[in-house]
């Protein structure tokens, strides 16, 4: 299998050969790190074990381990600091040792982390992107995890710096349109999230504002079953928005597939928008 249910790779064997330039800097990659990086499918299924291999390091028991020990610690301070000791060094002395074994855990994941990173395949991989956006040759995306982007702003392994050559590069095979449903989808996909959250305390509010109007016979505070009706038609609209959105994403599901059958025939397929990357992720 690829990194993805859809297949789709960050670039495809055909448009590394597409210009000879390119072609020949990414066979110069393969014999420096010792695999064939023209061959989609073992590229994809390797790119998903590698993957595979960091999500479960983030979420192996060295991270439950270190969370639980974090949150031992911090409550364990605050309750032998608040206690007013008598030797304040010794009562938060346990506590901030198991801090401190929460942080190496941490620590420890790192650099496990790291060391998977700089793996021979993924290494050479790095580059062939590099080598492929100095070319001009069209990258969808590039993988968050393949530098190791994380909640940091910065990547612990990012893109190599490559020299652009001069001259371009073309290519016969056209990708597929982008159907106006995708676009629409591009737009409201990130809308959202809040109509929930905001349709209950609107409507606890008015609720709230109805009692006290009861309780003090204040006729004016029955003017707060407007805030009833704006939470019921924050609903209402939240409901409409996601079922657009599923709708929706059907449709730019399905073009992820053409994109990935476009890009196996030779077709460029250019960087997708932060909406469809995160499609793509959802789908791994």
């Amino acid at each position: 299998m690829n990194d993805n249910a859809t297949g789709l790779l960050p670039v495809g064997a055909r448009a590394l050969s597409a210009d000879p330039r390119l072609a020949t800097a990414v066979r110069d990659v393969g014999r420096t790190y010792g695999y064939d990086y023209f061959d989609d499918e073992t590229v994809g299924r390797t790119l998903a074990e590698h993957e595979a291999a960091l999500r479960r390091l983030s979420r192996g028991g060295l991270v439950w381990a270190g969370s639980l020990a974090t949150a031992v610690g911090i409550v364990w301070l605050v309750w032998a600091a608040s206690g007013e000791p008598d030797n304040m060094a010794v009562a938060v002395t346990p506590p901030a040792v198991v801090l401190a074994l929460a942080l190496a855990a941490f620590v420890q994941v790192n650099l496990q982390g790291r060391r998977r990173l700089r793996h021979p395949f993924l290494e050479g991989y790095r580059h062939v992107l590099a080598a492929a956006r100095a070319h001009g040759a069209p990258v969808s995306y590039v993988p968050a995890w393949l530098t190791g982007r994380g909640g940091a702003a910065l990547d612990m392994a990012p893109l190599p710096s490559y020299e652009a050559p001069a001259g371009g590069r073309s290519t016969s095979v056209a990708p597929p349109p982008k159907p106006p449903e995708v676009e629409e989808y591009e737009r409201i996909a990130d809308q959202g999230g809040w109509h929930d959250e905001a349709g209950w305390i609107l409507v606890v509010a008015g609720a709230v504002g109805i009692g006290y109007a009861v309780v003090e016979d204040l006729p004016a505070a029955y003017a707060s079953v407007l805030l009833i009706a704006l939470g019921i038609w924050t609903w209402t609209a939240g409901h409409r928005l996601g079922r657009r959105q599923r709708e929706l994403s059907g449709e730019a599901r399905r073009y992820l597939d053409e994109l990935t059958r476009a890009q196996a025939a030779g077709a460029p397929v250019h960087e997708l928008s932060p909406p469809l990357r995160k499609l793509l992720d959802t789908r791994l």
